[in-house]
Parts: structure tokens; C-alpha cells; sequence
């Protein structure tokens, strides 16, 4: 469960990050994309993933992430105005 929860907040950061990088054509080092495809497609990122994929389909990993998502939504709205 902490792996996939790890592994989910790393590949978000990661993303949010390649996503607010400046694009350099120039640049010969390889992009965090390709970085992050290159462990995708590794042996060990390729168990990481199925591993996760796995506690996903798990009904009680299910739940505690339905109540994890409710408490992010609780604490995002502001208390005397009315969600629109």
C-alpha cells in the first residue's frame, strides 16, 4: 500500500514537474519524460507497476482511497460558502 501510494505521489510530482519545464530543443541531456519511461519500462518499474495495479483492484485499497480522496475534498472547501 505504501509503495503504490509512494509510487503515485512520485509519478504526479513528476509529471506536474516535466509539464511546467521549459521545452529546450538545444538540450542533448535526455528529458525527465524519458527518464521516467526508461524506469517505466525497466524490469523494476515494470513489477512496481503491476504490483500497483494489483492493490488497486484490491476492494479495501479502494475504500481507504475513497475516504483519503473525501477528506482532501473536506478540507479544500471553506467553511460559510456554499460548493458551486
Amino acid at each position: 500500500m505504501k509503495q503504490t501510494i509512494i509510487l503515485t505521489m512520485l509519478l504526479s510530482l513528476t509529471l506536474s514537474c516535466a509539464s511546467s519545464e521549459s521545452r529546450d530543443g538545444a538540450s542533448d541531456e535526455p528529458g525527465l519524460m524519458n527518464k521516467i519511461i526508461e524506469k517505466a519500462n525497466s524490469e523494476e518499474g515494470q513489477k512496481a507497476i503491476q504490483m500497483g495495479k494489483e492493490k488497486l483492484q484490491d476492494p479495501a485499497t479502494q475504500e481507504k482511497l475513497k475516504g483519503l480522496l473525501s477528506k482532501e475534498k473536506k478540507k479544500k472547501e471553506v467553511p460559510g460558502v456554499p460548493a458551486q
